[in-house]
């Protein structure tokens, strides 16, 4: 018991940390409207989901540095809320946060907050790609559509998911870890041990 609220226990550098990746992903985002805004024409075809993964990258990244309960849920939804502001989402931008970061929340849970080796980075990444996706269905009333598009979809924001939210944050992630700036927080002491343990993801 007294284990689990230690876990939950938050310190002040991990909220500092959470606030200031946040803002940074936050900014990411807006950046990247730019660049998804070229690929709409493939959203006839249903491609351009290949994109969306980097919006989900606050749930995992988040997660992966402070380790804690929440952080994946918090993570996103800061950075939706400020993407949210600096673009024309408005507030719709952290109804899209929450849920996509409940995914990735969900995942990390499973494990009681204790594997962040890359397929934990890859669940939490598919499934906050499908939660994703299961919301943008309704809201943009996909079932419009025809129907041959929806696993085209569904594939392409799943792989978008995997490589950018999945692959590329755990690498991310790694490489902030190995450079020292986290060396406070609970992720250090995890890939010290993971290197120990002879893990060379």
């Amino acid at each position: 018991m007294a284990g689990n609220n230690k876990l939950f226990s938050w310190k002040l550098n991990e909220v500092v940390v959470l606030v200031v990746l946040s803002i940074a992903i936050g900014v990411l985002f807006w950046a990247w409207t730019f660049i998804a805004a070229l690929a709409k024409p493939l959203s006839a075809i249903g491609l351009d989901y290949l994109l969306a993964g980097v919006w989900f990258i606050g749930g995992t990244l988040v997660a992966f540095i402070i380790r804690r309960p929440g952080a994946a849920l918090l993570g996103e939804v800061l950075a939706a809320i400020l993407e949210g502001f600096i673009t024309q989402w408005g507030i719709t931008a952290a109804i899209w946060g929450l849920v996509q970061g409940l995914g990735a929340e969900v995942v990390f849970a499973a494990t009681r907050y204790k594997k962040w080796n890359l397929p934990t980075m890859l669940l939490a990444a598919l499934v906050s790609s499908i939660f994703s996706y299961v919301l943008d269905f309704f809201y943009s009333q996909y079932w419009t559509l025809q129907a041959w598009i929806w696993p085209i979809q569904i594939v392409s924001v799943s792989v978008g998911g995997l490589f950018w939210a999945g692959w590329l944050a755990y690498r991310i992630g790694r490489g902030i870890i190995r450079t020292g700036v986290a060396s406070n927080l609970r992720c250090a002491d995890d890939l010290v041990r993971d290197e120990q343990a002879g893990d060379r993801e």
